[in-house]
């Protein structure tokens, strides 16, 4: 959730303040010939505004989907500065609730029912762009709560003798149950649960993570840039995940622990100048994919040497007419199967690396091919039936646990969708299918 930058968005911090603090002034005007605590009441207002503002805001993007992530690790989100950050952003609804209302349970109360509310919008309206996550739910909640003692532990530090806010019950007690019942009436017809063990999360890395993207970088681009923060990403308990660093501009990341896949973007300058790695010999501008090809050739010698003997390389224009320049890429083929080595770098108009993503590995021995991509695209059809053509695409090495295989992956078309068919080049069986709808206008 506050993961999100938002560099670029100016107009909508501007909208945000403009709402929180009109909100607020307002409460206080009206309130202050109301109650006898008409500024606390004006600041929680305030507070539940900016918070509504800040989670609510549209991303532009569809990834909620309609789903929410059922966490089953519910004190994941504390071992997380994400979830910490979570947690610290409820606090002041929690604190003033108290402070307004002179009632701990109803302080607390407001910050876990709007959290409730919130995951279940984001879960509800893909169109907002956000993911509902019970991570977030117990981190706001436990926010709110903290909150609301700290405001308790103050007023009998204080010994105020200001009376106790005394709730409309009946009144108080419909809106409740109301808002209860929407909820799971949402919850019922629009939302889809997910249980996880544990959901990726992102903290800072260890000394051994931060040595191994250290060395990374230093493979890439030497000593050009400076490392900033160097964060994990889990994926569940196993061990296993990604850890990235920030550059000036830019980042790299590795998987871990096996560091097999390097990927890095260095184009993400903010004013605007190439902050692509600057290529000995290289032109300060190129036009053509013969001169991205040589460029990349010295970078990958002078940095993967591994990936250019005995490769195919590849050149292809990125963006519409190259404007993002060119992507050059190598692979290795034994008996025309696609061996696991990988290595792309994206050289841009400036003459620079602006992409990079590389895997180093050995060449592998698989099976006897016994299936011909003809036969390949026959049993993907059958897989897969009902549907109008199949198209062979590539032979690759493809592991199961600890054995090599050699896969064909087939295009199956269909009316409404497509489905990519793994099919065994020696068994003939099939391993796997990814169906993808087609997008209707």
């Amino acid at each position: 959730m506050l993961e999100a930058v938002f560099k670029g968005h100016l107009a909508f911090v501007i909208i945000a303040v403009i709402i929180s603090a009109g909100l607020g002034t307002a409460v206080y005007l009206f309130s202050r010939s109301r109650t006898d605590r008409p500024l606390y009441l004006a600041l929680w207002c305030s507070s539940v505004a900016s918070t509504l503002c800040l989670t609510l805001w549209s991303t532009g993007s569809t990834q909620g989907s309609g789903t929410c992530v059922i966490n089953l690790k519910v004190f994941e989100p504390f071992t997380t500065e994400q979830g910490i950050l979570n947690c610290l952003l409820f606090v002041p609804t929690g604190f003033l609730g108290v402070l307004t209302t002179r009632r701990t349970l109803l302080g607390a109360a407001s910050g876990v029912l709007m959290s409730a509310v919130i995951e279940t919008t984001q879960g509800a309206l893909p169109v907002i762009g956000r993911s509902c996550d019970t991570s977030d739910f117990v981190s706001n909640s436990v926010g709110s709560i903290l909150g609301a003692i700290a405001a308790f532990t103050l007023l009998k530090a204080a010994r105020g003798n200001v009376a106790p806010w005394r709730p409309n019950t009946s009144r108080m007690t419909v809106v409740c149950v109301s808002l209860t019942a929407a909820l799971g009436v949402i919850w019922a017809t629009s939302i889809q649960p997910r249980l996880v063990a544990a959901t990726e999360s992102m903290a800072s890395a260890d000394s051994e993570q931060r040595d191994a993207i250290t060395q990374v970088v230093r493979q890439a681009f030497g000593d050009r840039y400076t490392i900033g923060e160097v964060k994990f990403a889990s994926s569940g308990d196993s061990g296993r995940g990604t850890v990235m660093a920030i550059l000036p501009g830019g980042y790299v990341q590795v998987n871990w622990p096996d560091r097999e896949d390097i990927t890095a973007s260095l184009d993400m300058s903010d004013d605007g100048k190439p902050s692509g790695f600057p290529v000995p010999g290289a032109p300060a501008k190129i036009t053509s994919a013969e001169q991205a090809k040589e460029i990349a050739l010295i970078y990958a010698k002078a940095h993967f040497p591994w990936g250019v003997p005995g490769s195919d390389v590849q050149v292809s224009a990125v963006g519409e007419n190259a404007g993002l320049g060119w992507l050059v890429s190598w692979r290795r083929y034994r008996e025309n199967v696609l061996m696991p080595m990988r290595l792309d770098v994206q050289i841009d108009r400036a003459g620079r690396v602006s992409q990079l993503s590389t895997r180093e590995a050995s060449d592998v021995d698989v099976p006897a091919i016994l299936l011909d991509k003809d036969k390949a695209a026959r049993r993907a059809m059958i897989a897969v039936p009902g549907c109008e053509k199949a198209e062979a695409g590539e032979l690759l090495a493809v592991r199961r646990g600890v054995d090599w295989h050699a896969v064909w992956r087939i295009l199956v078309t269909c009316k409404n969708s497509s489905t990519i068919t793994h099919v065994n080049a020696h068994t003939g069986a099939i391993e796997g299918k990814e169906e993808h709808p087609h997008v209707t206008s």
